[in-house]
């Protein structure tokens, strides 16, 4: 009994499916240990990839623009430290270790990191809450940056960076926009010299106007003159910059500019009253690097919740800036290894006494206009970093309270986003305009941290919906011939003519899949096909000797990888075929959102770049609600004949597969098209 139960037992585990895809994973990945884990190691330092390869006519662009940035940040890391209610010496502190790791760790050449508005607005609501118990200012900002480091490390290195798809572009957008108003209107109270305020916005609004009569004259004139000063250059570099470059770097320089100016008129009227300033000053005192210490235990246990909020802000801001920029520059980053940086410099910066950090939109647009190739400029922000440190903060001491609110104010100002955005929102979907506004509201009129919450909640009810309301169609005698007007084996059929690939999507392209779909027929398409200007013998390498070329070339060892794994490499003897059309059969999706349209948009951008300018791509099977969202987007759309037009925009519909297959021979009729500079 007892033997039969056993070999009836094995049997059912040899024949188990699970089982058997288990140990078939096992034995096909088990031997890649090996060399996966190597490679696994050195992709966390993308430096030792590129650098054996860096042309040193690049060196003088990397030093400008790290210089440049040097000088920007460091006006600015004062300021968003006062934002985070810690002495604003620490904004100093924690801006040397970010440039310094993101030239090792780095996979975009555009973005730098530091401290940002919205992290110091995050963490000045944690230390607010948290001084009370006795804990120090510093000490609170440098637990919250060791829980970002922590959470980011554990998505960064468990590859786990795609959870975040999860959080839709138009709520983030509602959530930066609310948070940006929510550090403008807290600077109101040191532009105006009224001392403290409220810490929600309805109070600070209330307090603001309840005080107004006491305004410091002197604070005012200072701050607002910093304001027309900031204005004022970043109009003339905007106007005449790139025509004139000096007036672009003054304008680029404004931040230090302005700090300088208003500094010393401080020192001239203050010195011989330390004790009772005209107007409020900064106090800086200079420390240098601080020793490392380990942050408080009892103290982490306080934060670990509330540094969540500060995690998904770091993360978010960070691979929204590197995303924009890459696609900008037609390079791509690496999400999980971005995880990484973010993850190792917050964790090994908290030791150092430093606040929660991450990419800065302002600078890195600066960093890319400044013409930089490659991370390593971030060595020169870095030395730039560590000479203000040591030998300018004495003069730091004398900095106009006011004057910092302006640079923040000024800088803050550009991330909120027109209402014009919301309005495309608005007529692309409505469900994601609810949703910018539900973030929007909440950031600004409860707290930031609620308001990402409910950003994060919103995303996920969403879906839960989609899911839970998918239409379904019973198929009937009546309906039929309607639903299958010609039989896919039936007369009319076309096989797949040379130079197509054909895609079916088996869902709706939604924000948690659009990156994926993306990936997916992207990847098909550089490893079954060649690029326009490939090298049939040796595949799409960049010229090792030309300036032009990017500093890292990440995607093209990405290709080679595709196509090694696929069995697909070239050769002289062999190559691959040139694909010049891509039909995306969209019979079985119900709903395209915001996002998904911009991966449809990449798709296009991504098919046009790599077979050429004359590239279709070519949609089929597409529902009257699929085709409203196309016509919503900022699309002309008309039904012909046919329903076969020009391209316009990049964008060709068609209604039946056998005619999508044909190549085009008529340009008389209008097509669905989408503006895609809006998305």
């Amino acid at each position: 009994m007892t033997t039969s139960r056993f070999h009836g037992l094995k049997t059912a585990i040899r024949h188990d499916p699970n089982i058997s895809a288990l140990l078939d994973l096992a034995s096909t990945q088990l031997p890649k240990l090996p060399r996966g884990s190597a490679k696994y190691l050195a992709d966390k330092a993308p430096i030792v990839q590129w650098i054996p390869r860096y042309a040193l006519s690049w060196l003088w662009d990397d030093l400008v623009a790290g210089l440049t940035i040097g000088i920007l940040l460091v006006p600015q890391s004062l300021a968003y430290a006062k934002e985070a209610n810690i002495p604003a010496r620490y904004g100093l502190v924690s801006s040397w270790l970010p440039s310094l790791f993101y030239a090792i760790m780095g996979t975009s050449k555009d973005v730098t990191a530091g401290p940002t508005a919205i992290m110091g607005l995050l963490t000045g609501e944690i230390v607010n809450d948290l001084v009370a118990e006795g804990y120090g200012p510093s000490a609170i900002a440098s637990a919250a940056a060791f829980w970002v480091g922590i959470y980011s490390l554990v998505l960064g290195l468990f590859r786990l960076g795609f959870l975040l798809d999860f959080i839709p572009l138009p709520v983030l957008s509602g959530y930066v926009s609310g948070a940006a108003l929510t550090i403008v209107l807290q600077q109101l109270k040191a532009l105006f010299g009224e001392g403290k305020s409220a810490s929600n916005t309805a109070g600070v609004i209330r307090v603001f106007f309840q005080r107004l009569p006491d305004t410091n004259w002197r604070a005012f004139l200072v701050g607002f003159s910093g304001i027309v000063m900031l204005v004022g250059l970043q109009w003339v570099g905007r106007a005449w910059g790139k025509k004139h470059r000096a007036l672009w770097y003054l304008s680029v320089a404004r931040n230090a500019l302005v700090l300088v100016l208003f500094t010393l008129i401080s020192w001239g009227v203050n010195k011989l009253r330390k004790d009772d300033p005209l107007f409020g000053i900064s106090e800086v005192i200079g420390t240098g690097i601080i020793p490392p210490k380990t942050p408080d235990t009892a103290l982490l246990v306080k934060t670990a919740g509330r540094s969540a909020a500060c995690f998904l802000a770091a993360a978010l801001e960070h691979l929204a800036i590197g995303k924009a920029f890459a696609r900008r520059h037609g390079y791509i980053i690496q999400q999980d290894q971005e995880l990484n940086y973010i993850g190792l410099v917050n964790l090994f910066g908290s030791f150092f006494s430093c606040m929660p950090i991450t990419g800065g939109f302002s600078r890195t647009a600066v960093n890319s206009e400044s013409g930089v190739k490659s991370p390593l400029s971030g060595l020169a922000t870095t030395a730039c970093v560590l000479v203000s440190m040591y030998k300018l903060t004495d003069a730091f001491y004398w900095i106009p309270s006011a004057t910092l609110s302006a640079i923040i104010v000024v800088a803050v100002w550009q991330i909120i986003l027109p209402p014009r955005v919301f309005w495309h929102y608005w007529k692309t979907s409505f469900a994601d305009f609810v949703g910018s506004m539900v973030s929007f509201w909440v950031t600004l009129f409860v707290s930031v941290e609620i308001g990402i919450a409910s950003a994060v909640g919103y995303s996920l009810v969403y879906v839960l919906l989609q899911l839970a309301f998918a239409r379904v169609t019973v198929v009937t005698p009546d309906n039929f011939s309607k639903l299958y007007p010609t039989p896919p084996s039936g007369p009319g059929y076309q096989p797949v003519p040379e130079g197509t690939l054909v895609f079916m999507l088996q869902d709706s392209v939604l924000y948690p899949n659009a990156a994926r779909i993306t990936r997916r027929i992207t990847d098909y398409i550089h490893t079954y096909s060649s690029g326009a200007h490939e090298n049939p013998a040796t595949g799409p390498e960049q010229t090792p000797g030309s300036p032009n070329r990017l500093w890292n070339d990440t995607k093209t060892r990405h290709i080679h990888n595709l196509r090694k794994e696929a069995g697909t490499s070239t050769s002289e003897e062999s190559f691959l075929p040139h694909v010049d059309t891509v039909v995306i059969d969209m019979t079985r999706v119900t709903h395209v959102d915001a996002t998904g349209m911009q991966a449809l948009a990449d798709i296009r951008a991504t098919l046009e770049e790599w077979a050429g300018p004359g590239a279709e791509l070519r949609f089929v099977g597409l529902n009257e609600r699929v085709k409203d969202r196309f016509h919503r987007c900022e699309s002309s759309f008309q039904k012909s004949q046919n329903n076969k037009g020009p391209q316009d925009a990049g964008y060709i519909v068609f209604d039946v597969l056998q005619t999508a297959l044909l190549k085009r021979e008529s340009t008389s009729s209008p097509s669905i098209s989408c503006d895609n500079a809006s998305i």
